[in-house]
């Protein structure tokens, strides 16, 4: 299989660690800075010949389509954000990267409304990347609460928890204004220092960010607030009840006097990211929909 891949891939983190998942798999990855001029992105997909033209949220020119008619590839959006019910809701009728032959995403909660845009939509939840899907043992723990993301103000309910758990317990925030602050193998070192994560998604049914995956996978024991179909993937993933900051609160009092039973826990999670939630496996579930569909 020949993709070419149309990103951002001068850090891992950003779609360089989703290419070399392609690799992984057998696949022959071209990988196509997005801010190229499309005169050269027409060239290279007409050297490269692929059988796959892989992007995020990439707009195509008019005269690229004429180019990918010409060489019969395939075309795949591959997003990982929320739309439906959020401010980039408009964004489904106004990008053309939502007309493609395949559009993948982790929203798994309107997937009728998907097709009713006329969207061939297919849900596949994030994976983070194998060579990182390490537990680093500390006996050492640093913190006692941590979160990792950034402090948006599209979603100030986060704010608010962390302010509201600031006052009864050490929690330490990174990445608040730099969102590279803890990244890579510095998340799993992090993790092995802390006692607890504080998760949190927007909320919207059947959808949470690589949060989830991207803690459990590096051994963070993470306490996320209820989405639908959460704990369907995730049976042993400690979870409060949306919006009950007493509940958070009690969460966070139980699990940091049980260390036995917080790190069985972290076994556990671990052990299912790593054999069903890395993103080699995720690549591999996508080729299987555009392969059969």
């Amino acid at each position: 299989m020949k993709i070419s891949f149309i990103g951002k891939f001068k850090k891992l983190h950003d779609e360089e660690y989703i290419a070399r998942s392609f690799e992984m798999i057998g696949c022959e990855v071209q990988r196509i800075q997005d801010a190229t001029q499309a005169q050269d992105i027409n060239a290279s997909l007409l050297k490269f010949n692929p059988d796959i033209i892989l992007y995020c949220k990439w707009d195509k020119h008019p005269e690229t389509q004429r180019i990918i008619r010409q060489i019969g590839a395939k075309t795949v959006c591959w997003l990982f954000d929320i739309y439906f019910d959020y401010v980039r809701e408009n964004q489904v009728t106004t990008r053309s990267f939502f007309r493609s032959d395949y559009v993948f995403t982790t929203d798994d909660g309107h997937n009728v409304r998907f097709a009713n845009a006329g969207i061939k939509h297919f849900c596949v939840r994030q994976g983070i990347f194998k060579d990182e899907c390490v537990i680093i043992d500390s006996k050492t723990k640093t913190y006692d609460v941590v979160f990792v993301g950034s402090e948006n103000p599209m979603f100030p309910e986060r704010t608010k928890i962390i302010h509201d758990l600031s006052k009864v317990f050490n929690v330490k925030w990174f990445g608040r204004l730099n969102t590279n602050e803890v990244r890579g193998m510095q998340l799993n070192d992090l993790f092995s220092k802390s006692k607890i994560v504080i998760g949190d998604s927007y909320y919207s049914p059947r959808y949470w960010s690589n949060r989830i995956v991207e803690t459990l996978g590096r051994g963070g024991f993470l306490i996320h607030q209820e989405v639908e179909g959460l704990k369907e993937e995730y049976p042993d993933l400690v979870t409060y009840k949306r919006g009950d900051i007493e509940d958070l609160k009690s969460k966070i009092r139980y699990y940091l006097e049980h260390d036995d039973e917080r790190n069985e826990i972290i076994k556990k999670n671990y052990e299912l990211v790593k054999s069903r939630y890395t993103m080699d496996k995720k690549c591999r579930q996508l080729l299987d929909y555009v392969e059969t569909y």
